[in-house]
């Protein structure tokens, strides 16, 4: 009960204190006000051997504007997050596979058109596991992306999925 007591309090004052004080707005590096660029929803189709099934991605800013989620299939079986943040000025982010891993990648090469982001070596990804290592998005237009994804295992490229994404309306 005590305890109740207690947890209750720090939630009342930490709500409290969240509504009385200003929290500054993080605007992070370019490649990350790109990716917050990317907020809505975006519909594509992507085939695994069963023909082209529709696929769907979401994102939205969160954490005082310092990170963006990505929800891939948000409410399915094959639902998947990837948070983008930076990481000492540079853009980096963690992706909460299907596979049951969390790979860590950070941005390698960067312009007005694509960012790449590779596969950190401090991942705790096991090289015999399939895992994601690289993520590429070209940014086609306003309303058109297309995210490749390399999937590799045993240190060898097994694949890459491509699938172009276009803005909901």
């Amino acid at each position: 009960m005590k305890s109740t007591i207690v947890l209750f309090v720090c939630l009342f004052t930490s709500s409290a204190i969240a509504q009385d004080t200003q929290i500054p707005k993080h605007e992070g590096s370019e490649e990350l006000q790109q990716i917050k660029g990317l907020v809505g929803i975006w519909v594509g189709e992507m085939d695994h051997g069963q023909g082209p099934q529709k696929v769907q991605i979401v994102y939205r800013v969160t954490a005082a504007g310092s990170a963006v989620m990505e929800t891939f299939n948000p409410g399915t079986p094959m639902e998947m997050v990837t948070m983008y943040h930076d990481q000492k000025g540079k853009l980096a982010m963690t992706h909460y596979c299907m596979l049951g891993n969390q790979p860590r990648m950070r941005l390698v090469r960067a312009s007005d058109k694509k960012l790449a982001l590779d596969l950190v070596k401090n991942s705790d990804i096991k090289e015999d596991e399939p895992h994601m290592n690289a993520l590429t998005i070209d940014f086609l237009d306003a309303n058109r992306i297309r995210h490749t994804w390399g999937c590799c295992q045993g240190g060898d490229k097994i694949t890459n999925m491509s699938v172009e994404f276009k803005r909901k309306k």
